[in-house]
C-alpha cells in the first residue's frame, strides 16, 4: 500500500488491516514454532492477545498454567490451560480463612459455590516447587481454590501484547 492509498482510509480501516495482518502473522508464528500467543477473552485478566517470553517468573508476571484438576461443572477439564499472575513463591507465607486468602498485604475474597474446590483455612508457606497464582478481580478461577501450583504446570511466561480494552476505548 502506498501513502495515497493510506490517507484515504479511516482510523478503523487501518486499524483492521494491522488485526488481520497481525492474526496472519500469529497463525504462521503458531504454525511453524508452537504456540506463542495466546488470547483471554475472560475478565479474569486483561483481555487481549498475550506473547510467550523467555524467562523466569516474578511477582505480577502472567503465565499460562494447566489446569491442576478438573471442575466439570464450569467445563474445567485438568490440563486446560489458563491465564494466572504471579502472586507468591516458595517460602512467601499466606493465610487462608473460609471467606478471604490474603498474601504480600493484598487480600482475595473467596467463594463458596458448591462446584468450586476449597483449601483448608490456616497459615501456610508457598511449598518448594510451586507458585501461588492469583488474579486481581474478586472472581477468578486460581489458587483460592487449587492452592499452589507447580511448576511442573506453568507452560509459558506470558505478556500483553493487544490490549481489547484498549482498543475498544479508542473507538
Amino acid at each position: 500500500m502506498n501513502y495515497h492509498v493510506l490517507k484515504h482510509l479511516s482510523k478503523a480501516q487501518i486499524c483492521m488491516a494491522a488485526v488481520l495482518a497481525a492474526a496472519a502473522a500469529m497463525l504462521t508464528a503458531n504454525t511453524f514454532f508452537g504456540p506463542i500467543f495466546y488470547t483471554n477473552r475472560t475478565a479474569s485478566a486483561p483481555r487481549g492477545i498475550y506473547l510467550a517470553v523467555p524467562g523466569q517468573l516474578s511477582y505480577g508476571d502472567y503465565a499460562i498454567v494447566a489446569s491442576p484438576t478438573s471442575i466439570p461443572d464450569i467445563h474445567i477439564q485438568q490440563g486446560d490451560l489458563l491465564l494466572k499472575k504471579a502472586a507468591a513463591f516458595p517460602g512467601d507465607t499466606y493465610e487462608m480463612t473460609a471467606s478471604r486468602l490474603a498474601v504480600n498485604g493484598r487480600v482475595y475474597p473467596v467463594y463458596h459455590l458448591p462446584y468450586l474446590p476449597t483449601q483448608p483455612a490456616g497459615s501456610y508457606a508457598v511449598p518448594e516447587g510451586t507458585i501461588l497464582f492469583l488474579n486481581d478481580p474478586v472472581i477468578s478461577l486460581d489458587s483460592r481454590y487449587f492452592g499452589p501450583i507447580p511448576q511442573a504446570n506453568i507452560k509459558k511466561k506470558v505478556i500483553l501484547l493487544v490490549n481489547y480494552d484498549a482498543i475498544h476505548s479508542y473507538f
